[in-house]
């Protein structure tokens, strides 16, 4: 267990963040990690380099090569402060390569008592446990990210993942309501005793009532009974990050997500 988070280590944790859902066709090894997630994902192919010694060229074109034989011909790249060879993203961005994101990456020591986030009375918060609440969350996310109408596949693949995080606390979603309306939803994954917040957003018609930090609030709780001493996210640099910073979240670096036609 980690109780000294100091900068070194959040950011080595944010660079071993990856996640491959169930029977996802992907590449790993040492180096990097290549996802071909379903269709209906916002980035559905995913390259994360974790480190490697070699040319960025050779590496860029041995990722690219990966990345067409799982059928795809187009790929969204994470780098980071952490990434290697550091000449990377000089060589995505030659082959034309686009940033179209850019995240900064937030930690907060789970120690003590979960800060109070002043959630409003009128927000109700209840974990996703049933289809009816998976597509509530879905379809939060789909309004505050994009996306499509979820199909019965989805659905059934997040209530899958949800039950396996529902026998342990290993992970959850929550939705929160306000009026009687799905307003906010966000998961979290432990990955040993880091919290992994995940997919935090509200819906644009109820903003600024509350959901979102009822969401928070409810994930940290749970996430500090199962044993987590670290929360840890990826808040986008002009909307999450300054909320979760002005409630205790620290920045530690950033992350940018470049995209790249391979075609």
């Amino acid at each position: 267990m980690t109780t000294n988070w100091d900068a070194a280590a959040v950011l080595a944790a944010s660079n071993e963040w990856a996640w491959v859902p169930d029977r996802a066709p992907h590449v790993r090894n040492d180096e990097y990690l290549v996802v071909a997630y379903p269709d209906y994902f916002l980035t559905p192919t995913s390259a994360r380099v974790f480190g490697s010694d070699r040319d960025a060229v050779e590496l860029a074109d041995e990722i690219a090569d990966v990345t067409r034989g799982l059928g795809r011909d187009r790929l969204w790249w994470r780098l980071s402060e952490f990434t290697r060879p550091d000449d990377l993203e000089p060589e995505l961005t030659r082959r034309g390569a686009a940033v179209v994101d850019r995240m900064d990456v937030l930690g907060l020591p789970l120690v003590g008592a979960v800060p109070d986030l002043a959630v409003p009375a009128d927000v109700e918060v209840r974990r996703v446990n049933d289809a009816e609440t998976v597509r509530d969350a879905i379809l939060v996310g789909n309004d505050a990210f994009g996306g499509k109408e979820p199909t019965d596949e989805q659905i059934a693949s997040s209530l899958a993942e949800v039950e396996r995080g529902l026998a342990d606390d290993s992970g959850g979603r929550w939705v929160a309501y306000v009026d009687g309306r799905p307003a906010g939803t966000g998961g979290y994954t432990l990955a040993d005793d880091v919290c992994r917040l995940w997919g935090g957003g509200t819906h644009r018609t109820v903003r600024g009532r509350g959901a979102y930090r009822g969401v928070l609030h409810a994930r940290l709780v749970a996430a500090r009974a199962a044993g987590a001493t670290l929360a840890l996210t990826h808040g986008v640099v002009d909307t999450s990050s300054p909320i979760l910073r002005r409630v205790g979240f620290t920045r530690y670096g950033g992350e940018r997500t470049l995209v790249l036609d391979l075609a």
